[in-house]
């Protein structure tokens, strides 16, 4: 059974661009900006969603560190955390935003 996963990261240079293929990549592995409810956005460059069952948040991030280096992406910095509860709170979602 799939287990909730989140990840928030950092590149350098900071351009569009860059950012553009990271959230494409995670959005792939099924890492959105949103809750799953698609009621409330994440803090920047952070992304929710889940992984296998054996995986643990080493293996994630050792994950995202390769699709990131293939994709020419430079990581400054990661965090991946295996999520067993949560809470959120912020900006509610306009479904519009998410279909430009």
């Amino acid at each position: 059974m799939p287990k909730g996963a989140v990840i928030s990261f950092d590149l350098k240079p900071q351009g569009s661009e860059d950012y553009r293929i990271a959230y494409s990549i995670l959005g792939n592995a099924g890492f959105t900006v949103t809750t799953p409810d698609l009621e409330v956005f994440l803090p920047n460059t952070t992304v929710l969603g889940t992984i296998p069952d054996d995986w643990t948040a080493e293996r994630l991030r050792e994950a995202v560190k390769f699709e990131f280096r293939n994709a020419g992406l430079n990581l400054t910095s990661i965090l991946c955390g295996v999520i067993s509860d949560w809470a959120v709170m912020g900006n509610r979602v306009d479904y519009k935003a998410l279909t430009r």
